[in-house]
């Protein structure tokens, strides 16, 4: 199991540097910046986990995290241009990445035996993190606050590791875990599928005017 998850790992790992770099681009920076933005949405939300943990971060004992990165960032460069044409193939591979970076962050809390919180914020940290880093260094408003069932699904999957968690280790209802949110992501993406929000009335309405 632990072959399978570093491969999807990996695959989540450029799926993640690739739309970094693709919104750097689209803000103008230099290689320096593609290269940051890349690289915190890949693995902001990891080096955060593993700090509150107490870990040294795993890319300084992996290099292949930043080989990939690298590689993810020389591409999206190279296709900025088509970028639209490709981009279905790194929704699949941003969706992977959601899946095995929430449940990589579920399974860190439960192995430091943490509570049912610290499962579920570890799982939703791993997984969006860093595209909240990102979204602060291009001075936007993170996304996840505003459009698509996005951090939902790490949140889901956080909430269903802690209920069964004595049954995490088997090999079967580890894979289930992930493709059951692998899946939910692309229905998501399918069918557009937001998360409810209020409807705004009208700023001059209900206003009490001073006396």
């Amino acid at each position: 199991m632990q072959t399978e998850i570093y491969v999807l790992d990996l695959i989540g790992t450029f799926a993640f540097a690739v739309y970094g770099s693709y919104f750097a681009l689209k803000k103008d920076f230099d290689l320096f910046g593609i290269f940051l933005a890349a690289f915190l949405t890949a693995v902001g939300g990891g080096t955060i986990r593993e700090l509150i943990l107490g870990n040294i971060p795993f890319y300084f004992f992996d290099s292949n995290y930043i080989w990939v990165i690298a590689f993810g960032m020389l591409l999206t460069i190279g296709i900025f241009r088509k970028f639209h044409r490709v981009q279905k193939f790194f929704l699949v591979a941003d969706a992977v990445g959601l899946a095995t970076f929430a449940f990589i962050g579920a399974s860190a809390a439960a192995n430091a035996n943490l509570g049912f919180f610290a499962v579920v914020f570890c799982a939703t940290l791993t997984a969006v993190g860093g595209g909240v880093l990102r979204d602060l260094v291009l001075r936007e408003i993170p996304q996840i606050m505003y459009r698509d069932f996005y951090a939902s699904v790490a949140i889901l999957l956080g909430v269903v590791y802690f209920l069964a968690i004595p049954v995490m280790d088997n090999f079967l209802w580890s894979n289930v875990l992930i493709t059951g949110a692998f899946f939910l992501r692309m229905v998501a993406i399918f069918w557009k599928i937001n998360l409810w929000k209020p409807q705004k009335n009208n700023p001059s309405e209900g206003l009490v005017e001073n006396v």
